[in-house]
């Protein structure tokens, strides 16, 4: 339903991604084996001491059905096994309760989808049960059994082969360097595409040639537009300090 499971194996294989090839094969072998271990020895604990769900899914049971205690039950049919279920108010739950909801058993579904979403019974469906006396429990998805969780870690890793027994490679290469990937010499080539965005913001350029730039005054005449060196009254204002003829 997430990516719960992948982002765990990535969390403890960290320190294996600065390793040689070889040696990160057999990090990661390792690795999964001991989580299987410790798995499958904690599911034959817990099975072992009678117990029939996980930990996980009845701390979620246990969750929802501290919430059935103000719910009100209507049955709509007890042939089809059709209830309504009211919640009272309630300002300091998410959704501020007073909601209407619709509970099927024969079919296992509950308007609030959280039933068929979770595989757990919600409030509003142990809530009908205790009304009239179902096992709520039977209503959780088998995947969170005991049972299935023993299955799912029962596989147990083989014993890695010594070097020496490996298979001799049929052909040897030898891998070289693509030299399109050597970065040349000087600042690489910038490939962002600018826009109106990376253009405001900016202070602007203070040249002569950009639209709203400081423009470059002269220091002989005074005039905007060009400098001393490029002044056509160059030849006519003396720099001396004297007076012209």
């Amino acid at each position: 339903m997430t990516t719960n499971v992948s982002e765990c194996f990535n969390g403890f294989l960290k320190g294996a991604r600065s390793l040689p090839i070889t040696a990160m094969v057999k990090y990661t072998w390792f690795k999964l084996n001991s989580y299987f271990d410790d798995r499958r020895n904690k599911s034959i604990a817990q099975s072992n001491s009678g117990q029939k769900w996980t930990k996980y899914a009845l701390h979620i049971f246990m969750r929802n059905k501290a919430k059935v205690e103000r719910h009100r039950v209507t049955r709509l049919s007890a042939q089809q096994q059709s209830y309504q279920v009211d919640t009272p108010h309630n300002p300091e739950s998410a959704g501020h309760g007073d909601h209407t909801h619709g509970v099927n058993l024969l079919q296992r579904s509950c308007t609030c989808q959280k039933w068929k979403l979770y595989k757990i019974p919600c409030s509003h469906v142990i809530a009908v049960c205790i009304r009239y006396r179902h096992d709520a429990e039977q209503y959780i998805d088998p995947c969170y059994s005991v049972d299935a969780l023993f299955r799912s870690y029962a596989p147990i890793f083989p014993a890695l082969k010594d070097r020496l027994s490996w298979p001799d490679p049929e052909e040897t290469r030898r891998v070289l360097p693509n030299p399109r990937l050597i970065r040349e010499k000087g600042r690489p080539v910038s490939t962002q595409i600018r826009n109106e965005m990376d253009e405001s913001g900016r202070r602007p350029r203070t040249t002569p040639w950009k639209e709203g730039g400081r423009k470059v005054q002269c220091g002989l005449c005074d005039q905007k537009g060009h400098n001393r060196r490029t002044c056509p009254k160059r030849n006519e204002v003396p720099t001396s300090g004297g007076v012209a003829d």
